[in-house]
């Protein structure tokens, strides 16, 4: 007689794969936060601009949202109003996550974060040793979106409304332009 041989497994340690449908938000408006001196997190405030809205707007007619099972946003201004208009077009729940946050550069200024951008864009996502910028990594952005995903498993497809840095760690698009939506699996 053959006798089977059970083995544990930790549930935890198996990937699960989720269809992500990555949304990044509609276009900013940075001018008021601009005018009085905002730096650093302070320009997260940033509301859509009119044509902003109108992308969201349009967005939210995209017939692939509405095969979704949840809809996670960004904490980030931009991005939480552009997944107003996607929850109420498409009565998915939202759920909010900070830390699917933009792309982080330890040095503030946008001609610093330009030239940290150019910086992790020649060096593939890393850090080069003695960069005069400090920024988080591809690795780092890709380990902060799996990990605040991991809680929504149980979903089979999910509209994450986000940012274009994050998204790029998970697709191979150069340019993402507001309101694009890029549909991939992922193995969370």
């Amino acid at each position: 007689m053959r006798q089977t041989e059970f083995v544990l497994v930790g549930l935890d340690q198996l990937g699960t794969k989720m269809k992500i449908i990555f949304v990044r938000h509609g276009e900013p408006d940075y001018r008021v936060l601009e005018e009085r001196s905002y730096t650093g997190f302070g320009m997260d405030l940033a509301p859509l601009s009119e044509k902003g809205w109108q992308q969201a707007q349009e967005l939210s007619k995209n017939s692939l949202l509405h095969s979704a099972d949840l809809l996670v946003s960004s904490a980030v201004t931009r991005a939480l109003e552009t997944a107003s208009y996607v929850a109420c077009a498409t009565g998915l729940p939202l759920r909010v996550e900070p830390l699917l946050h933009e792309w982080q550069v330890y040095e503030s200024g946008v001609e610093n974060f330009e030239k940290a951008r150019t910086l992790f864009l020649e060096n593939n996502g890393s850090l080069p040793p003695n960069s005069p910028f400090q920024y988080e990594t591809a690795e780092e952005m890709r380990s902060r979106f799996l990990k605040s995903m991991r809680k929504y498993r149980d979903y089979q497809t999910v509209v994450v409304v986000t940012h274009r840095m994050l998204m790029r760690q998970f697709v191979p698009d150069e340019k993402i332009d507001f309101c694009q939506v890029i549909e991939c699996e992922i193995e969370i």
